[in-house]
């Protein structure tokens, strides 16, 4: 239940980040288009993925094939005007059995500042709920800060705020969303990466019920590739552990290896091979 708000918060409040730097995309299209192949304790799965990205809108497609035949997709495309002061995003997902969900997201500057949105999500069953909300944003000493006022069928009035700081190469968000009984989801995330590509960052969700999920991520730069691992602790105390591996050709080309420890202790393993072009 939380978990459906804070994706509809965050899915409004990436309006006002996204209108604002705008002005910088390139007027020239590009994008890259990628190929996988997986294998895994399940079979074989066949991934491919595209993004073209131009002045004012960025598209994003991805499809997985898998053992059985069945296919699902994703289709992401957002458009945005930063003179206009406006934001579209629509996203569908189509499942292996035909079944889709689609969410369409609409903002609108009002003021210097300020910003109307609201967010319509058709699910599976075909049935469609939506959300509406008021914002607004102030730079602060070393980041922002964006509060809002959400209207939601399921959840009420949601108070929501968002503050970004960059200190010292760091990067941190905390947000939380109050609920009319004065329950609270809070998060928090702060990362850094150095001038070579590695990056660590902490983050930490903590539910309705008081109950805190943390994790830690990281990715260093090899000589040819790069490695990533995960390390979250759930409320419940249990855990779940990701760590992958890519080593390219240099063409464009490489392998993935990939290992899962799941909360039961059970370890699984994944490997494949990928190609990625990239268009200017």
């Amino acid at each position: 239940m939380a978990r459906t708000v804070s994706g509809a918060l965050a899915a409004m409040i990436v309006a006002t980040g996204v209108i604002a730097a705008a002005g910088e995309a390139s007027a020239e299209q590009r994008g890259r288009r990628g190929e996988a192949t997986i294998q895994t304790e399940r079979g074989t799965y066949q991934a491919r993925s595209e993004v073209r990205r131009e002045r004012g809108a960025r598209t994003r497609e991805r499809s997985v094939i898998g053992p059985n035949g069945g296919e699902t997709s994703v289709r992401d495309a957002r458009r945005w005007n930063a003179q206009e002061g406006t934001y579209n995003r629509d996203r569908q997902r189509t499942f292996a059995n035909g079944d889709t969900r689609s969410v369409d997201v609409d903002a609108q500057r009002t003021a210097p500042g300020e910003w109307t949105a609201q967010r319509q999500v058709t699910g599976r069953n075909g049935e469609t709920r939506m959300q509406t909300g008021d914002f607004a944003g102030a730079r602060t000493e070393n980041g922002r800060v964006v509060t809002g006022d959400i209207q939601t069928q399921n959840h009420g009035q949601v108070d929501y705020q968002r503050e970004v700081t960059r200190e010292n190469g760091a990067r941190t968000v905390t947000s939380s969303a109050t609920f009319e009984d004065g329950t609270q989801v809070s998060r928090t995330a702060a990362g850094a990466c150095d001038g070579a590509g590695n990056c660590v960052r902490d983050s930490a969700v903590t539910n309705r019920q008081g109950g805190t999920t943390t994790w830690t991520e990281s990715r260093t730069r090899t000589e040819n590739g790069a490695t990533y691992s995960r390390d979250a602790t759930f409320a419940d105390g249990s855990t779940r552990s990701v760590d992958a591996e890519r080593v390219g050709n240099g063409d464009g080309t490489g392998s993935v290896e990939r290992t899962v420890t799941g909360r039961n202790g059970e370890t699984r393993r994944q490997s494949g091979t990928y190609s990625v072009r990239r268009r200017r």
